[in-house]
């Protein structure tokens, strides 16, 4: 998936979670596609109140589904953790060490003026799309 890809995505109405997930289809096995992308619906635009990036969020969920555990499993859990920090790793090389939307965009879009510049500055169609490509590239590393 390129950054044309995720922009036509993004055209179509996902967010930066579904498209991080969307993206990432092919490499994570799941029972229904469909119930996933609805779950993760609501990470979008930082939970939609510009904190926790969504599509960090989605890497987490992703990485959960491949290394989580279901049932109490202390090295199961200790797996998953160890492939969040890798790939926040990955991400920090070129977004720092934040994860919320402030942090990440330079602006905190719960602010009037930082959302009216988000949108006259195309964040959410230019910066954002290229964020998910980010965040696919280091998700690919450590899945």
């Amino acid at each position: 998936m390129d950054i044309a890809d995720l922009n036509k995505l993004y055209d179509e109405g996902y967010d930066c979670a579904q498209c991080v997930v969307f993206a990432m289809k092919d490499s994570i096995e799941v029972s229904n596609f469909d119930e996933l992308m609805r779950s993760v619906s609501c990470l979008g635009m930082g939970l939609f109140e510009g904190s926790a990036c969504g599509a960090v969020l989605a890497a987490y969920v992703l990485i959960g589904l491949k290394y989580g555990n279901d049932r109490p499993d202390f090295s199961a859990k200790g797996l998953a953790l160890i492939k969040k920090e890798q790939f926040m790793a990955e991400l920090r090389k070129k977004h720092g060490k934040g994860i919320s939307c402030p942090e990440i965009m330079g602006l905190d879009i719960r602010k009037e003026e930082d959302n009216f510049i988000a949108q006259r500055d195309r964040i959410y169609t230019e910066f954002c799309p290229g964020l998910c490509l980010d965040v696919v590239s280091a998700l690919e590393k450590v899945l």
